[in-house]
């Protein structure tokens, strides 16, 4: 089933705190969150940003979020590891949340000589995967170049060929979204089209990267 991101007003409040740069909330049909995934810079511990999501759910929208389905990843740094029991209260049952592959980093360099570099590092719980990819400079080759990054990082976890067929960014009204077409060959079903989309909060590579993973969702979920 898709996942389900109906709380907008709340993940504007959130991008507003100290520190956070991107906020998206997955949420049941009853708009009760399930996930909350947050894209901080680094300099505040991570138990601090989960502390300050939930004060402000409570204090703004009267939501009392859980804190163990806040995922908190700060770009430029290793992932914190958030001590649970330090926070209150140990998961009953973390093991799902800590399969599913979030984004880390993404870095785009580019040369002298009209190349660019693309890289991109996966979460999955304590793992880092990194994939990276190289090609023109060019601005509109730019979202395929971070496609490839990711589905490199994603290779051994995928365990099947990938193609990208589309990557790119794209206006939606006073929005930008990041949209992938991807080709999956599939054992004893051949190739399969799957797409994915993101909103660009911070930064449209970092869409790129996680319109990647909205299109594998359900083949990393296993």
């Amino acid at each position: 089933m898709a996942a389900l991101r109906l709380l907008p007003e709340l993940e504007d409040a959130l991008c507003a705190l100290p520190g956070v740069q991107a906020v998206s909330i997955v949420t049941t049909s009853e708009s009760v969150p399930t996930e909350v995934h947050v894209l901080a810079a680094p300099g505040k511990a991570a138990k601090q940003i989960v502390r300050d999501v939930q004060s402000l759910a409570m204090a703004s929208f009267d939501r009392e979020i859980d804190h163990r389905i806040i995922s908190v990843v700060q770009i430029g740094t290793v992932p914190e590891v958030i001590d649970l029991d330090e926070v209150g209260v140990v998961p009953a049952d973390a093991t799902a949340a800590s399969r599913r592959p979030v984004v880390a980093a993404v870095s785009m360099l580019t040369s002298s000589d009209q190349e660019a570099a693309a890289t991109v590092s996966l979460r999955v719980g304590p793992d880092l995967h990194e994939g990276s990819a190289s090609g023109s400079t060019a601005l509109s080759q730019r979202p395929r170049l971070v496609a490839r990054a990711t589905l490199e990082a994603l290779r051994e976890l995928l365990g099947m060929r990938c193609e990208i067929e589309a990557a790119q960014v794209t206006d939606a009204g006073a929005l930008q979204v990041a949209l992938v077409v991807l080709s999956l060959s599939v054992p004893r079903m051949g190739q399969q089209l799957l797409t994915g989309s993101a909103v660009v909060r911070a930064d449209p590579t970092d869409a790129v990267a996680r319109a990647v993973l909205s299109a594998l969702n359900r083949q990393l979920a296993g």
